[in-house]
């Protein structure tokens, strides 16, 4: 009974020992990295058995693990880290683009610098150009044509002058010193305005343009026709502009009812319809 009771005894503690070893086998293969891992680092593998086995030789490194290489059996250990390829040359990049980056910005502003100069020359070019070249405007002048009957008609010419800020002004001048025989289309045109008239002030106002000249504008030797004439040539040259629609006349600044002994009405605005 004695020998019965033994065996059963020695079977069973073999059995937890086979269970307990099962049971660490599978612990084992379930945390085998981490295991071998712990033990690499406290170099349990080292103290034991001297070396390292040689299936922690063959452990694939993981990115940036540190892998121990003996160059001297009897020197220390030299540790060399192994990173990837991909992350080294990442940098690299970097630094290309950063030091091409400042070299086109510097590129780019000496193309900007050496254009600046040729477009400023350019510029100033073309302003001396047009600080060279007079302004001219066109003007519609009013003068006077006789016919070989006698007939008295009016011509309107264009003349060409400089620009000015008053061409109302300039224009009713020119009339008063007649035409310009020089030019082919005022050759045969003369001028009724009296000798002598000058004027003294020009302003428009609603349309209407206030001319006002001296005294020497009231006395026309060639009678009604004159009187006429002389007034029709200053209304067609006046509201040959846009805008002035009608002409007030005034001697020495003062509007008067007629002008002249023959009765000519100047007492309100005269429009070309009034000839």
């Amino acid at each position: 009974m004695a020998d019965k009771s033994s065996k059963k005894k020695t079977g069973l503690t073999l059995a937890c020992i086979i269970l307990a070893f099962l049971v660490i086998f599978i612990i084992f293969l379930v945390k085998k990295d981490a295991i071998l891992t712990n033990l690499k680092e406290t170099r349990f593998f080292e103290r034991v058995f001297g070396s390292t086995p040689e299936f922690v030789e063959n452990h694939t490194p993981s990115e940036k693990e540190t892998v121990k290489i003996p160059l001297n059996p009897q020197a220390d250990d030299v540790v060399i880290k192994v990173e990837p390829e991909e992350k080294k040359s990442a940098p690299k990049e970097e630094a290309e683009k950063k030091e091409s980056a400042p070299q086109k910005t510097q590129e780019a502003e000496k193309t900007k610098e050496s254009q600046a100069p040729a477009v400023k020359k350019e510029e100033k070019t073309a302003e001396k150009t047009k600080a060279a070249e007079p302004a001219y405007t066109d003007l519609m002048l009013c003068f006077i044509e006789i016919d070989g009957d006698g007939s008295i008609n009016r011509k309107l010419v264009k003349r060409s002058v400089p620009k000015t800020d008053s061409p109302l002004t300039t224009a009713i001048k020119a009339v008063l010193a007649g035409p310009d025989t020089t030019k082919s289309e005022e050759r045969n045109c003369i001028s009724l305005v009296p000798e002598g008239t000058r004027l003294l002030g020009a302003r428009v106002s609603g349309g209407v343009a206030y001319l006002d000249f001296n005294d020497a504008f009231e006395f026309n030797t060639n009678g009604v026709e004159g009187y006429n004439s002389q007034l029709m040539q200053l209304v067609y040259t006046a509201t040959s502009f846009s805008t002035v629609n009608s002409v007030q006349f005034l001697i020495e600044g003062q509007k008067k009812d007629y002008l002249g002994s023959e009765g000519q009405w100047i007492g309100s605005p005269l429009t070309r319809t009034s000839f």
